[in-house]
């Protein structure tokens, strides 16, 4: 779970970032034309970057079942970031929260995220993982 590697923070947004509702990736926006060797490692195809949760919010994020095998969410420390499909963050009652990980994405692509909050419908977001304009 997401829970486990998590730590409180003041959150602020910029233009790079890449917020849906309750969550956001600080910078995330800039990877569309970033080199991927100063992001992460292309060999594994594992990048490090950090989630914050607005205080109080329960966020689902998932990648489609098309993108099996090529793209995956690295949070929780509890299972090593090995890549999975979903991931649920519960940020602290009382402050927004920072989650340590990342995303698994192999070559240069874009991956849909669908971002499920408070029941309703997931609100899809399509981020560029170093392929320019999606």
């Amino acid at each position: 779970m997401a829970d486990e590697a998590h730590i409180k923070f003041t959150s602020s947004r910029a233009p790079d970032d890449v917020v849906a509702g309750s969550i956001s990736w600080p910078g995330l926006r800039g990877w569309a034309t970033a080199s991927p060797t100063t992001n992460g490692d292309p060999a594994t195809g594992d990048y490090k970057l950090g989630a914050e949760v607005k205080a109080g919010a329960v966020v689902t994020v998932s990648i489609p079942d098309s993108f099996a095998g090529v793209a995956g969410l690295n949070y929780g420390q509890g299972w090593g970031y090995s890549p999975a499909r979903s991931v649920t963050f519960h940020a602290c009652a009382d402050s927004d929260t920072a989650y340590i990980g990342g995303f698994h994405v192999t070559g240069r692509r874009c991956v849909p995220l669908d971002i499920a909050e408070n029941g309703r419908p997931p609100e899809r977001v399509t981020v560029s993982f170093f392929a320019g304009r999606c």
